[in-house]
């Protein structure tokens, strides 16, 4: 278990948690969920559980969003299934978050970045995939003026890719390397 913290000299902050969950923020309890099968990876998990949050200057806003997954491999499949929860509230507010303090950071998931969290799966291929499971999306935490889609897509990149990572990475750049296309 463990929680790493990389900066870059943009002032872009990215927070990763292995094998252990965000303090203060628990696991989502919806009960609407919408569920994709994907074919399975080659990826071997080398954890159970990855969150990932990013904070990135851009202009005169910050670009915010807090993701994390649960791996379920107990039930051999011949597939990647992905679970993902819809909220019906705004959630609660979150003070632990990288995200500057005029931000208004809520916790759980809302519907309009669901979009992303597919499209960041499918932008992975079957090579970082883990080989099968049930992928369970579990908690999120986006800010009321820098959220999007696009960072929802991102960070479920990074967490899937981490699942499967076998090294812990070490510097900045092998850590936003994670987040990219």
């Amino acid at each position: 278990m463990s929680c790493h913290i990389f900066k870059k000299d943009s002032g872009t902050r990215l927070r990763l948690w292995l094998d252990e969950a965000p303090p203060s923020m628990d696991s989502t309890r919806c009960h609407l969920w919408e569920s994709k099968v994907f074919v399975s990876g080659e990826g071997i998990p080398h954890r159970k559980s990855v969150a990932a949050e990013i904070a990135r200057p851009v202009g005169g806003m910050t670009v915010y969003g807090l993701l994390s997954v649960t791996l379920d491999q107990s039930i051999k499949t011949q597939y990647l299934q992905v679970n993902v929860p819809i909220e019906r509230t705004k959630g609660e507010s979150w003070s632990l978050s990288l995200a500057p303090s005029h931000h208004k950071v809520l916790t759980g998931f809302a519907a309009e970045y669901m979009p992303g969290l597919f499209k960041g799966i499918e932008d992975l291929g079957e090579a970082a995939l883990p080989s099968f499971g049930i992928l369970s999306f579990d908690r999120m935490a986006h800010s009321d003026i820098g959220s999007s889609i696009d960072i929802f897509r991102e960070l479920t990149r990074a967490i899937v890719r981490a699942l499967t990572m076998e090294q812990v990475p070490e510097t900045p750049d092998e850590a936003f390397a994670l987040l990219a296309v």
